[in-house]
């Protein structure tokens, strides 16, 4: 637990960080913190962060970078996140109430505004009219300590993967889970799989959470649709300045690592994540931050909004932008089917 002050030294130091990309000196911090204190004081505050791993330093004699842990904590200090000025809502409400009742220009036009807002990439997905939903679970004898697994999705659209057994089962054993399984779980989305309570044993656990993540892995692959703006932002700022780093994050977006990685990351509609650096699970993305939202109808249909940049990302902007439009497109679906 860091002490206020020590708080309050990192977030001006993440501050200063995120708006001149150079490392911070105890004197910048001195300059532009409440309290009268030297430049000594600071370096000793700053030699506790980075000794806690919320800083790190080019050279001993650096001023200080935020390192991921740091922006996590800058990020969970934010009280509020602005929305826009009301100047760039009004030209937002214009351009929609301007725009062609498709959907896929209303998804161009907030990936725009999103991007120009935010200074770094934005990228929104068509909305999907709805999750997939379980049909059935088939559990195959193969050997005794192996199983394979049939996800049947509605639509005929069917999943298979092996299943290692803990202890070997046979086919009417397996018979019994699957036919558990189906009556519980049958027509079920992966969230409100996820929701429902059931008393399972840890064969059925395992199984559960496999036909979850294959549900939610079917709705990622149908949701590709989707708009990209801002790239040009992204390749501007300063931690992808080399031609290799510019290949680098190309390749990211050619091979779709990003966009199943926001449509695997998104939280549930109203909410606001941020993922940081290494706390991203694709190991292409770890040099990105993401700022991810839902919108849609609840239970009806839902896409995905975010903004894509370098760690040293406006967080406090992104996320205001992200929580506003995710509400402002909710709205605006609701409004054209009928729901409002």
């Amino acid at each position: 637990m860091l002490k206020s002050r020590t708080s309050a030294v990192l977030n001006i130091l993440v501050e200063n960080y995120i708006d001149s990309a150079t490392p911070i000196a105890s004197e910048d911090i001195v300059r532009r913190s409440p309290w009268k204190v030297s430049a000594a004081t600071i370096r000793n505050e700053m030699a506790e962060l980075e000794e806690e791993g919320y800083i790190v330093r080019p050279h001993i004699s650096a001023g200080g970078i935020p390192s991921d842990k740091g922006y996590r904590f800058f990020v969970e200090s934010l009280e509020e996140s602005p929305e826009p000025p009301e100047a760039l809502r009004h030209e937002i409400s214009y351009r929609f109430s301007d725009a062609p009742r498709d959907q896929e220009a209303w998804v161009q036009l907030a990936a725009g505004v999103l991007s120009r807002m935010s200074g770094n990439m934005a990228i929104v997905t068509l909305p999907r009219a709805n999750f997939s939903r379980l049909k059935q679970v088939q559990l195959v004898y193969l050997q005794e300590f192996l199983a394979l697994l049939v996800v049947v999705l509605e639509q005929a659209r069917v999943r298979q993967q092996l299943l290692p057994l803990e202890e070997p089962l046979t086919q009417d054993e397996l018979s019994e889970v699957s036919n558990k399984l189906n009556e519980g779980l049958s027509g079920l989305t992966y969230r409100e799989i996820n929701d429902r309570q059931l008393e399972l044993s840890p064969l059925e656990e395992m199984v559960v959470d496999e036909v979850a993540s294959t549900l939610k892995g079917a709705d990622a692959e149908e949701a590709l649709e989707h708009s990209v703006d801002g790239l040009r932002l992204l390749l501007a700022q300063p931690e992808f300045g080399e031609a290799r780093k510019v290949r680098d994050v190309v390749d990211v977006l050619e091979g779709r690592v990003l966009l199943k990685s926001i449509l695997s990351d998104v939280p549930s509609q109203g909410s606001v994540e941020v993922i940081i650096g290494a706390e991203n699970r694709e190991e292409p993305l770890r040099p990105f931050s993401m700022v991810l939202s839902q919108y849609g109808i609840p239970e009806e249909a839902s896409g995905a909004i975010g903004v894509v940049g370098p760690t040293r990302m406006g967080y406090g902007t992104a996320i205001g932008g992200v929580k506003y439009l995710s509400g402002y497109l909710s709205r605006l679906l609701m409004r054209i089917h009928g729901k409002s």
